[in-house]
């Protein structure tokens, strides 16, 4: 023999003996390696793995299957064509159990805007393009489900024949939260809330009373307010947020009517600044030029969804553009919550504004306009990013399976989890 030393196996298996497949756990995006040696997860939005406990020698399985992505059951822009009769809408939105809102508008025809909070219920209604408080009615909405909701009969949300789009945004930290209260009349009420990040934006209205609808904006600050209800500029007064920002868990009003009367109740929605890199939502502002265009690529992903109004003129009505009702460089179906105006196609000359890689371009009417937006994140494939000590075959690591697909990932260490060597071993088993 070429090579005739003697050696000695430490700690070798018999052959013929069983071997064993031990099912392990992920937690956190934790592969723990003293719970087993085959792992099974399905990822949810973006993942970062890590891997723990690790022997000398080492060798181990996961399965990945994907998951969707986070802002899939979190918010959800719905169409649908109304029944007359009560009709069930599916959009994998917890509302019954999570709590949210939905936002509904009648595309085809001019109809009020109807907005239901889970906190103030089912048949309590409000209207964003007028002062209206809560009324009751039940023939407008039916319920909040574990996986939508449904619609009663009104032709503001299920006349027959006509169409409808509905946006569904769920309770969620660093996403939105909702936030009822009674007034004190006393500046600088101070009220929790359990966004647990950056109050983006928030919308308050008196639900006992006919009063407008209050805008707080992070870009125009505690000192301003703008108005849902109409196309007025922020007007500036401390007695809307009693010149106090949010916190990560609180919120405070001044003394206004709107906001803050003594006895009158009022309801709170609050949407989340999150800039972090799998964040759903974000809330900012742009300048138009000269010519009225505006490029936004600070966003850092591609929206699905927008709000926005210009924060200095009150020539201009508030805007809501999606792409599930078709929003691209040739423009967008526009619905503007401050009126009851059935759908219609920007175009040339107005607010015409199309989502990229990074954020968004818009072409406004308005030169040297600011605008204020809310804007969410597009559903894409969840991501995944694996720890650096890998190396992978090919020296390039493999992308994340598609939503629904599982693959299986061999990774193994002979230095006590310094360094792996890893393949993916088989690709789209489902």
């Amino acid at each position: 023999m070429a090579n005739d030393k003697d050696f000695v196996v430490a700690g070798a298996v018999e052959v013929g003996k069983d071997t064993k497949v031990t099912l392990g756990t992920v937690t956190s995006n934790n592969i723990d390696l003293a719970t087993g040696n085959y792992f099974a997860d399905t990822p949810s939005g973006t993942s970062t793995y890590t891997i723990s406990n690790a022997g000398d020698v080492q060798s181990f399985q996961l399965e990945v299957t994907g998951g969707t992505a986070e802002v899939l059951s979190n918010f959800s822009t719905t169409l649908y064509t109304g029944t007359g009769t009560t009709q069930t809408i599916t959009n994998n939105i917890d509302l019954a159990g999570d709590g949210g809102i939905v936002w509904v508008k009648c595309r085809s025809d001019t109809a009020d805007h109807r907005l239901i909070d889970t906190d103030g219920g089912a048949n309590n209604i409000l209207t964003p393009n007028n002062t209206s408080a809560y009324f009751n009615n039940s023939t407008i909405f039916s319920s909040f489900n574990s996986d939508g909701f449904s619609v009663a009969t009104d032709v503001a949300t299920n006349g027959s024949g006509r169409t409808y789009v509905s946006w569904s945004f769920k309770k969620e930290p660093s996403f939105f939260d909702v936030v009822t209260y009674t007034g004190d009349g006393v500046a600088g009420l101070t009220l929790n809330h359990s966004l647990g990040g950056t109050v983006g934006s928030m919308f308050v209205k008196c639900t006992s009373h006919a009063d407008d609808w209050y805008v707080y904006h992070i870009e125009t600050g505690a000192t301003h307010s703008s108005f849902l209800n109409t196309t007025a500029a922020a007007a500036a007064n401390g007695a809307y947020w009693n010149n106090t920002a949010p916190t990560t868990t609180q919120f405070t009003v001044g003394d206004n009517a709107g906001v803050n009367a003594n006895g009158r109740t009022y309801v709170a929605y609050l949407f989340a600044h999150d800039d972090a890199a799998d964040g759903l939502i974000q809330c900012g502002s742009f300048t138009t030029d000269g010519s009225g265009a505006a490029t936004v690529n600070d966003i850092g992903w591609q929206p699905q969804w927008i709000l926005m109004k210009s924060s200095t003129s009150s020539a201009d009505d508030w805007e809501v553009l999606d792409t599930t009702r078709g929003w691209s460089t040739s423009g967008g179906a526009k619905l503007a919550p401050n009126t009851s105006n059935q759908e219609y196609p920007t175009y040339y000359g107005e607010n015409q504004a199309y989502p990229t890689q990074e954020g968004f371009i818009n072409n406004a009417l308005y030169s040297n306009q600011t605008y204020i937006y809310v804007a969410i994140r597009a559903a894409s494939d969840p991501d995944i990013t694996w720890p650096s000590s890998i190396e992978w075959a090919g020296g390039i690591a493999p992308s994340a399976p598609a939503v629904g697909e599982t693959d299986v990932y061999t990774l193994v260490t002979d230095d006590g989890g310094t360094s792996y060597v890893g393949v993916k071993t088989a690709d789209n088993l489902s």
